[in-house]
């Protein structure tokens, strides 16, 4: 089912200094950074997640580029070959302009210290950063210039009251210092329940066009209290399988008026994070088929 590893080799690049971040940047502007530059505001991301994409890619290179060319809000790539590599664009091309299409791209933010912090997108520039290293150059939509206020110690009281940052993590809550300072696998933690509801999304949730920030996390926080990991064997591609039709059946069933977790705009229920009515046991089915997400997911 994999391609040998060099072709995904062809992809990897050495990493390189930073550019300097441009300095008349605003907010609404969409800007041209390389991945080093960006910050991540959460300290956890699903491996599983990231072993589903990379793995897609080793054995489809253009599954590669048709996600950065969507990244950068460009629909898809339009023409590549063996010698293409991310860390350079003109070797490549995409189907249309730089934020043509926005809505996929990802998005950052200006703190005080006039550095940007990456709001969304963590996991699928992680992948891109561990495929082809942090000088990767990325576009990236501004949403917010916090370079007014006084101190970064007020920038993190704004992102916190703007749900703009993700502190919990596996092993408890952290302060915004002790937050990775680079995307990617090694500086970034594991968060199993972040892996499952990323699987089970159109399954046992419909995510929303517009929908509430990390509502992901939000599910798996309340999964960890409703479902100890140690139920399941992780490891194990049918035991996996097990968790996620354990978890889609778990949404399904509880009271669309549950309380999952709490924002500064009030309760978010189950039906705000749009648990289904039913388990889709189509896109489940597909899940686990033999060319479906989890077997990539798996691949060795």
């Amino acid at each position: 089912m994999r391609t040998p590893w060099s072709i995904l080799a062809l992809l990897w690049s050495a990493g390189q200094a930073s550019a300097a971040l441009p300095a008349d940047i605003k907010a609404g502007d969409i800007v041209q950074v390389q991945l080093a530059q960006l910050h991540p505001t959460q300290a956890a991301i699903g491996y599983r997640q990231l072993d589903y994409k990379q793995h897609r890619y080793e054995a489809e290179p253009k599954k590669l580029f048709d996600d950065y060319c969507e990244s950068m809000g460009q629909k898809g790539v339009a023409k590549f070959d063996r010698q293409s590599r991310l860390t350079q664009p003109s070797s490549f091309s995409c189907k249309l302009p730089v934020g043509s299409e926005p809505g996929p791209m990802k998005t950052a933010v200006i703190a005080p210290d006039n550095t940007l912090y990456l709001t969304d997108g963590h996991h699928t520039f992680s992948n891109f950063a561990d495929i082809a290293g942090l000088n990767t150059p990325v576009q990236v939509r501004i949403t917010d210039d916090f370079r007014s206020l006084p101190t970064m110690s007020a920038f993190w009281q704004k992102m916190e009251t703007a749900h703009l940052v993700w502190l919990d993590t596996p092993s408890g809550k952290v302060q915004p210092d002790a937050l990775p300072k680079e995307l990617g696998r090694k500086h970034m933690q594991n968060d199993e329940y972040r892996s499952l509801v990323y699987f089970v999304r159109d399954i046992g949730f419909d995510k929303e066009q517009n929908p509430p920030p990390f509502l992901e996390f939000y599910w798996g926080k309340w999964l960890e209290t409703q479902l100890p990991l140690k139920t399941f064997d992780l490891k194990d591609r049918s035991g996996y399988a097990n968790a996620l039709k354990t978890i889609a059946e778990k949404m399904i069933s509880i009271p669309k008026e549950t309380v999952i977790a709490h924002s500064d705009s009030g309760p978010l229920t189950a039906e705000k994070l749009g648990a289904r009515e039913k388990v889709n046991e189509k896109k489940l089915d597909k899940l686990v088929s033999d060319n479906g997400k989890l077997t990539w997911a798996f691949a060795q």
